[in-house]
């Protein structure tokens, strides 16, 4: 008996001895297809980062483009909005200078004007058809 145990734990030792070579072997292989499959995987995973970088970027840059055009509109809307401003504070000064231009030119006229009245009534102490006119316009 102690020798069929022997024999059967020989036997059985010589069959495991087979079977964990061909157990290792497939593992190795498991392992080299499964390293393969993630090199794969990792190459696809690569590709579509840099697909969502060049994604992020276009965006990036066209973010930047908005924020650039909003900033022109912001600075023109700024510069009417002094402009406006500055005609604000300046149209008091401007009235004045303008109402002391106009008083100028209507003194100059009124000068003028009193002037040939001047001249009418000189004439008038001459003339007596001149001053019935005057008399009629009430200047006499």
């Amino acid at each position: 008996m102690k020798k069929l145990l022997l024999i059967f734990l020989l036997i059985n030792s010589t069959l495991l001895a087979d079977n964990t070579e061909k157990i290792l072997n497939e593992i190795k292989q498991l392992r080299i297809d499964m390293n393969k499959r993630f090199e794969t995987v990792q190459h696809n995973m690569d590709k579509r980062f840099e697909q969502v970088d060049k994604r992020f970027e276009t965006m990036q840059y066209n973010m930047d483009k908005r924020f650039e055009q909003a900033d022109k509109k912001f600075d023109t809307v700024f510069t009417i909005l002094y402009i406006l401003m500055g005609l604000v504070f300046a149209s008091p000064f401007i009235a004045l200078y303008l109402r002391g231009k106009r008083e100028a030119e209507d003194r100059k006229n009124f000068d003028t004007i009193k002037g040939i009245l001047f001249t009418l009534r000189e004439l008038a102490q001459d003339d007596e058809k001149i001053a019935r006119s005057l008399r009629a316009a009430n200047l006499l």
